[in-house]
């Protein structure tokens, strides 16, 4: 017996949201992108006021930063029943993993030559490659995190050396705090959607 238009249309609802809970991670906190962002700027107030140095100033920032997500991810996980550390968890854990290590291997680098004043564009670069890694597997926001990231350490590097504290401010503080309201606040399907699946 052949379907109706409307039995076809509610088969392919089903088809897709089985598709989106066995491919997609949606355990993603906006409070963690807030997180980020403000420990971001923070760390700013803390090279411009007090001159802390900078490679200690950033990756503290950055542990502060991936113990917030950690917390926050697991809240939403519980919040969820969900565990923390599912097949998508691990997956998108390993979108990430080479270009995070890319950008410690190149942070070792360029500090070892004197070229810190380029890391703020490679962080940036790389946190886009990595983030547009993870998009095949998060919601769409999460695309639109990587392409500026992108677009802005692209820039960064072939204006030549910002002051750090304000091509991380301007990126990594103002840039995190917005997507973390897109996540936590406007959760409108358009970004809440993983654009890998079909729609």
């Amino acid at each position: 017996m052949a379907m109706t238009g409307k039995e076809a249309e509610q088969t392919l609802a089903v088809i897709r949201t089985l598709m989106e809970r066995s491919t997609s991670y949606t355990n993603l906190s906006g409070h963690a992108g807030i997180a980020a962002g403000a420990l971001a700027l923070l760390g700013c107030v803390l090279r411009v006021q007090y001159g802390t140095p900078f490679l200690p100033t950033w990756f503290g920032v950055l542990t502060a930063a991936l113990a917030a997500s950690v917390f926050f991810t697991a809240a939403l996980a519980r919040a969820n029943q969900e565990p923390l550390w599912t097949r998508q968890s691990r997956t998108v854990v390993l979108a990430l993993t080479p270009a995070f290590t890319a950008a410690l291997i190149l942070t070792a680098v360029l500090e070892r030559v004197g070229q810190e004043a380029m890391l703020p564009g490679v962080w940036m670069l790389l946190w886009g490659v990595g983030a547009l890694a993870m998009s095949f597997f998060t919601p769409r926001v999460i695309w639109l995190l990587g392409v500026t990231f992108m677009v802005t350490g692209t820039f960064t590097l072939f204006l030549g050396p910002f002051n750090d504290a304000l091509s991380m401010g301007a990126t990594f503080g103002a840039v995190h705090l917005t997507y973390g309201i897109i996540l936590s606040v406007v959760r409108h399907p358009a970004w809440t959607a993983n654009p890998a699946l079909p729609h």
